[in-house]
């Protein structure tokens, strides 16, 4: 078995962490200190990154943050649009957990111009190419495209604590395609969380049946005149 480097998606952990503790609280002081500053991603980020260093022992561990506006929104002003803000008193809390994976001396990295899952992406690839494992950690299921034999993505269940590792084999029960074939199949769907329209009429199963067939998005065009 060789070594793991270990990615932690900052911002999706984040995001997870802060909703899974104030749902339902009602924005209450159970999650503030004495001076009023807003504590519940802090507070949740830190117990995930403890909940692996202690039970897990990464050999290696990265945290990546998203940087704020990159080329997708040059290339598509639409995206992202509908998408709810960050909560206000989530916002703050950002730059404490930058300071607390630096204070644990973590490596983080970020990179203006792109996301969290383009530095991911990358660092995975490249990583697995060494003859290192990887496991990404996150709430995004559109790294399920990284997967390969050496990359495996995990994604949080009803609640972070109940985490599922997804391999190959699992990406295909879960979507039906490949992970080499989710970005087709995104691209087939759809992606409400981004805005991204997709195709009028082609749900879950049909873009299934149609990557199944005809492999990837080109391929599918390149066949239109069989499909009904």
């Amino acid at each position: 078995m060789p070594p793991i480097l270990y990615l932690l998606d900052g911002h999706a952990l984040a995001y997870r962490s802060y909703f899974a503790l104030t749902r339902g609280s009602g924005g209450d002081d159970r999650w503030r200190t004495s001076s009023g500053e807003p504590t519940a991603g802090v507070f949740g980020f830190a117990s995930v990154l403890l909940r692996i260093l202690e039970n897990e022992r990464p050999d290696y561990l990265i945290v990546v943050f998203d940087t704020g506006r990159t080329f997708r929104d040059d290339l598509f002003p639409e995206y992202k649009a509908t998408r709810e803000k960050m909560p206000e008193d989530l916002i703050p809390q950002i730059d404490r957990i930058r300071q607390l994976v630096d204070v644990f001396n973590i490596p983080r990295l970020e990179v203006d111009g792109y996301e969290a899952d383009d530095v991911l992406g990358t660092v995975a690839k490249r990583v697995a190419q060494e003859g290192l494992g990887v496991k990404i950690i996150t709430g995004d299921r559109d790294l399920l495209q990284l997967v390969e034999e050496r990359i495996s993505v995990s994604l949080p269940g009803r609640s972070l604590s109940e985490a599922k590792d997804y391999f190959p084999e699992d990406v295909y029960t879960y979507l039906g395609v490949r992970p080499d074939q989710v970005v087709d199949f995104k691209a087939l769907i759809g992606d409400k969380s981004d805005n991204i329209p997709g195709v009028a009429g082609v749900g879950v199963k049909t873009a299934s049946a149609l990557l199944a067939e005809y492999e990837t998005l080109d391929g599918v065009y390149s066949n239109l005149d069989e499909l009904k």
